[in-house]
């Protein structure tokens, strides 16, 4: 009787233990998730900040709009961006603190007058953010 209840101690205390770990494993990977969906908002605020910089440097008298149309335009990745001073390296770290992140920057263009391009003019644009264990549809590794 005694060895029946010593076993079925066990028995609790295993599936206790086993419970308490799981618990703390998924506690622990959405911690870890969270981290990191903060540290990709960051660099994509970094890297927003460096694109509408380029781009009132670029075209200082258009409107930076929201949303994006399918109009004609540039792009750029984040070497573009460090090697023109818009946005350090270290900005662009990723989680690991070791790698970095890339980014392709989709810009668009609106004119309402097609010969004139400092006035009446637009410009829309897309941050594709690629990084060791996270990348955005639409991203596109160009150099």
């Amino acid at each position: 009787m005694k060895k029946k209840k010593i076993i079925v101690a066990m028995i609790i205390l295993v599936c206790l233990c086993v419970a308490i770990s799981l618990i703390l494993h998924n506690k622990y990977k959405k911690d870890k998730e969270n981290r990191e969906q903060q540290r990709y908002t960051e660099i994509r605020k970094n890297v927003k900040t460096a694109v509408e910089w380029n781009i009132n440097a670029m075209y200082p008298n258009c409107e930076i709009s929201d949303g994006f149309k399918d109009l004609s335009g540039t792009h750029y990745n984040s070497s573009f961006l460090i090697n023109n001073g818009y946005i350090k390296k270290e900005q662009l770290l990723d989680v690991d603190n070791k790698s970095y992140c890339d980014v392709y920057v989709d810009i668009r263009t609106e004119y309402k007058d097609k010969l004139e391009h400092q006035r009446d003019c637009k410009i829309y644009y897309k941050i594709y953010l690629k990084c060791n264990n996270f990348e955005d549809k639409g991203y596109i590794n160009w150099g």
